[in-house]
């Protein structure tokens, strides 16, 4: 029997309360849309850049999807910020006969042609729609990454002090740790966590003390 599945993503910047991307908000829509609790998968404090493979909240959801099966997700961004990732997961669960929806209303009008018979005119306007939505997400993080750079210079031009060490959240120590468990080098875990390398480390070893 078919089965309806939602998916939460949010990254650390995005602060509780924000209509729409804190988590509380993504499952109240998600419930709204008729999604059973029991079928929400969370990736909480993960970054967009860091691709579906890397992240254990979707794959404990793609592991239960199967054909005929829906997916809804609040905004297609949700499924990632590069528009590379979000077009193969996209074409990995059309192909599966899995359904996409977009509680997004500019998004939810076409999505629907994800659902049209291969080789359709339907279907290819839904293919290129998917690119080009993956593409605007993935602008809009590049323009997020270039202001975010922009104003940091500007402020150490300024000879302004940028604050003291970022300190991280349960959950996004426990994923650093994983990532690291699971052979992640330090650059790579500095990168998904917009943050340095010495800081990961910093951060580890002052979970393993406190744990100690």
């Amino acid at each position: 029997m078919a089965s309806i599945f939602g998916y939460i993503r949010t990254s650390r910047r995005l602060q509780e309360g924000v209509p729409g991307m804190d988590p509380a908000s993504q499952e109240l829509q998600l419930r709204r849309a008729g999604v059973p609790l029991a079928n929400i998968h969370r990736d909480v404090g993960i970054s967009g850049t860091t691709g579906t493979q890397g992240r254990q909240g979707w794959h404990h959801l793609d592991v239960r999807l199967a054909g005929g099966d829906t997916l809804v997700v609040v905004a297609i961004d949700r499924i990632g910020r590069t528009w590379q990732d979000i077009v193969r997961s996209i074409c990995d669960l059309r192909d599966r006969g899995v359904k996409i929806r977009s509680l997004a209303e500019a998004e939810a009008q076409w999505t629907c042609y994800l659902e049209a018979d291969e080789g359709s005119p339907e279907a290819f306007f839904g293919q290129i729609l998917t690119m080009f939505a993956a593409w605007v997400a993935d602008q809009e993080l590049q323009s997020v990454k270039r202001m975010t750079k922009e104003g940091l210079e500007r402020a150490r031009e300024q000879g302004k002090v940028l604050g003291p060490p970022r300190k991280f959240r349960p959950h996004q120590v426990e994923a650093m740790r994983r990532m690291r468990d699971g052979g992640a080098s330090l650059r790579r875990i500095a990168a998904d966590f917009e943050c340095s390398a010495s800081t990961v480390l910093r951060t580890l070893r002052q979970e393993g003390a406190t744990n100690g």
